[in-house]
């Protein structure tokens, strides 16, 4: 009976100061993104940023200009990094750009494009792989 009181606080005792470490994927997503409002809109697009090993890219440049306004003469330019995480997320886009919205993201030498069509999802999603 001893024996198994003792082995059961040695097994406590090592989940309490030894918790299991979650993957590498549950570490990046408890990384909030970094956020950026246009204040324009109601849409927004989540952009994962990942390098070409599939793990998430720390501080890939991501900007955007949207066209706003009469006839769409105004012009917003938005640019901000991926955090930790490799996230971004573009708030309060508008649901009916005037022009379509291109989002470039950067890292070094590597570039992609991604088009975002609130029209047709608004609330979008987007994984990207530098390569």
């Amino acid at each position: 009976m001893r024996n198994l009181f003792s082995l059961t606080l040695l097994l406590f005792s090592f989940t309490v100061f030894f918790p299991q470490s979650g993957s590498a994927q549950g570490r990046a997503a408890a990384i909030p993104p970094t956020e950026i409002s246009a204040d324009l809109g109601t849409c927004s697009a989540l952009i994962t940023v990942t390098g070409a090993d599939s793990k998430p890219l720390f501080n890939a440049k991501v900007s955007t200009r949207i066209h706003y306004g009469m006839m769409g003469v105004k012009k917003l330019d938005l640019e901000t990094f991926t955090s930790a995480g490799g996230q971004v997320k573009i708030a309060k886009l508008p649901a009916s750009p005037k022009k379509p919205i291109f989002i470039y993201i950067s890292k070094d030498d590597k570039m992609e494009t991604v088009e975002f069509e609130p029209a047709v999802h608004c609330n979008a999603t987007f994984q990207v792989q530098l390569k």
